[in-house]
């Protein structure tokens, strides 16, 4: 899947699409996500409540 950056303010953002979201089985409203670097590859997986 390819995705492009969209600027906003000085920031550059991701848009996530419903099935994006349902894949990692978050609720944005209401969760969170726990992001790692490493080297160029970018992880991402549903945080835990506790954090």
């Amino acid at each position: 899947m390819k995705k492009k950056f969209t600027k906003i303010g000085n920031s550059w953002a991701m848009l996530f699409t419903k099935t994006m979201l349902e894949m990692l089985d978050v609720d944005p409203e209401k969760e969170q996500v726990e992001i790692e670097f490493d080297k160029k590859i970018l992880h991402m997986e549903k945080a835990d409540k506790s954090d």
